[in-house]
């Protein structure tokens, strides 16, 4: 059964267990995550998570991601909560089926008309997960408004909709969105900008003209968004529905390995689809591929022996650079995603370093990561956004919280191999 969201508010609030790191003890010193679980207000019906206490909306893969970190906690509820936030305006508002916008306020819609990132159904696996509980998917919410003019134009619009659609569909009416709207000719999946993509100013995504970037992490996230719908539909007892999720995605790997692979360099690069000729950017999306498991072995070790642990490209004191030093637009002060570092970048590049046998480098990124905050910490009583890889001083917004969150068992996980982004097959 789900967790009550008291009982969840009070495993934030715990003290940190016995032999917890440093990093650890400023979380609990600091209290970061009293003040991240927000009640329900406006239009987010459910508790929800927010990045940092001053926060009031609900971001997408933030979300996933400090869901992730607080599993440990066994906290479930606001996270089910923040995954029925989202959903609550598929198929309701749009006329695009599937499309939820990736921020959303009490008081409004935001960053319309980018979509909520390929995160959801991973949300929804691992808060189902933590609380043991995968039945919540059958259920429904009514919709976000109960005006009745507006349930009239509903039936309208969609007479053949059933009254109100559960929360596995509307798991799959997300994919569907990026399969009806977002897809090129060649199959591949496109970023509508990048501040959708996450990386807000990589020079690897197009902002204009929007809509023509194939990412390679795109594609990374949307393979893990059908793995867990298959592990979703095998929980609820639907087999057929799980081997035909499983076929998507390793088509998918398929198309990524035949179109976006360069024999010639040893990298994954992003694809222009108007000309489909690669985006040569040297950003760390392209090492995406190693965390998602798409890479096979013998890419994945050209790819981190020539470019991840290459000092000149991407391995620095700090962690692991946004952007290849050497691209024109790599800025370590103030670059933002164009070459600082960032805890979830160093996160997914520790899994991908341990999953692909390279354990002493993923247990020293760790230690980067950890002692990068640790000093911020003793600096500036906080953590940053971002960092330069070259002085580690702080290269963007202080008091961030979000999912640095994930820094705080990033060693032991590096030490033991556990990953709380993993998808279990069953």
């Amino acid at each position: 059964m789900i967790r009550s969201l008291a009982l969840s508010l009070a495993l934030l609030l715990a003290a940190a267990p016995a032999g917890a790191s440093e990093l650890s003890a400023f979380f609990t010193k600091h209290k970061l995550k009293e003040n991240i679980v927000k009640p329900p207000q406006g239009l987010l019906k459910h508790a929800y998570i927010v990045p940092a206490g001053p926060y009031f909306q609900l971001f997408d893969w933030d979300m996933y991601f400090m869901a992730a970190a607080l599993s440990y906690d066994q906290v479930s509820a606001p996270i089910v909560g923040s995954v029925k936030d989202f959903l609550a305006f598929v198929d309701e508002f749009a006329n695009w089926t599937g499309y939820t916008p990736r921020e959303i306020a009490p008081d409004a819609l935001w960053a319309l008309p980018e979509m909520c990132k390929p995160f959801l159904a991973q949300a929804a696996v691992r808060a189902s997960l933590t609380a043991g509980d995968f039945q919540w998917l059958r259920q429904s919410d009514p919709p976000p408004s109960a005006d009745p003019a507006y349930l009239k134009l509903q039936t309208y619009e969609r007479p053949d909709a059933p009254p109100r659609i559960p929360y596995y569909r509307k798991l799959q009416d997300t994919l569907a969105f990026w399969e009806n709207n977002r897809r090129a000719a060649d199959g591949l999946f496109v970023w509508f900008n990048g501040v959708e993509s996450g990386t807000d100013n990589s020079p690897a995504v197009s902002d204009s003209p929007s809509q023509v970037t194939e990412g390679v992490d795109l594609q990374c996230y949307i393979y893990r968004e059908y793995l867990a719908l298959a592990l979703i539909a095998e929980r609820l007892g639907e087999p057929k529905a799980a081997a035909a999720f499983r076929a998507k995605a390793a088509a998918l790997k398929d198309l990524v390995n035949g179109r976006m692979w360069s024999e010639a360099d040893g990298l994954y690069w992003n694809i222009d689809s108007r000309t489909g000729q690669p985006v040569k950017v040297k950003a760390w999306t392209s090492f995406v591929p190693l965390w998602a498991k798409v890479a096979p072995p013998e890419r994945a070790k050209r790819m981190i022996e020539e470019h991840l642990l290459n000092e000149a490209e991407f391995w620095s004191p700090h962690g692991v650079r946004t952007l290849a030093r050497g691209e024109p637009l790599y800025d370590a002060k103030a670059g933002y995603w164009r070459g600082p570092v960032w805890v979830i970048s160093n996160y997914l590049m520790m899994h991908g370093l341990r999953g692909c046998g390279y354990k002493k480098q993923a247990r020293e990124l760790a230690r980067k990561t950890v002692r990068l905050l640790v000093a911020d910490f003793k600096k500036s009583g906080g953590m940053n956004e971002n960092y330069d890889p070259e002085t580690g001083a702080p290269a963007a917004n202080g008091r961030f919280v979000s999912w640095n969150l994930l820094a705080e068992r990033m060693e032991a996980e590096a030490a033991s191999g556990q990953d709380p982004t993993a998808i279990p097959e069953r």
